[in-house]
């Protein structure tokens, strides 16, 4: 199930300014991810889900890691590039479930009893989790108890 376009997760990720091109397919995404997300994209994307807790982009990248990268102005290692593209992913979804900023950023940051009471957020860190949000996601957006 594909309901997010690799256009939004760019967008989310920083769009052009920062991603150096455009991205209209999951492939043009995909090349930038095995790149390396610019490390900037962290701030761009966690700001918009904790727009007042920067203590959350370690939850993605490693504190050490982050600040050598952004000093550097060096892209992200493709595993942390991967983990930044799925939560961009599943927050673009979200949104789109919610229509709203503040309620997917609500959704994103609240325990889910369907997570283990994590919250979408923490689940996104691995892709078995953020298939797991996907899935609750897709029972909002097409009508079935989540």
């Amino acid at each position: 199930m594909n309901v997010v376009s690799s256009e939004l997760v760019a967008l989310l990720l920083g769009g052009k300014s920062k991603l150096g091109r455009e991205v209209k397919s999951d492939r043009d995404l995909e090349k930038l991810v095995i790149a390396g997300l610019p490390s900037e994209s962290v701030k761009i994307v966690v700001d918009r889900i904790y727009p007042d807790n920067p203590h959350q982009y370690y939850e993605v990248v490693p504190r050490s890691t982050l600040n050598r990268r952004l000093s550097s102005k060096s892209p992200l290692p493709i595993q942390y590039s991967e983990k930044l593209e799925r939560l961009a992913r599943i927050y673009a979804f979200a949104l789109g479930v919610w229509e709203s900023e503040a309620d997917a950023r609500e959704f994103m940051s609240k325990s889910h009893p369907m997570l283990d009471d994590r919250t979408p957020f923490e689940a996104c860190m691995t892709e078995l989790g953020a298939r797991q949000v996907e899935q609750i996601l897709g029972r909002l957006l097409f009508g079935s108890a989540a």
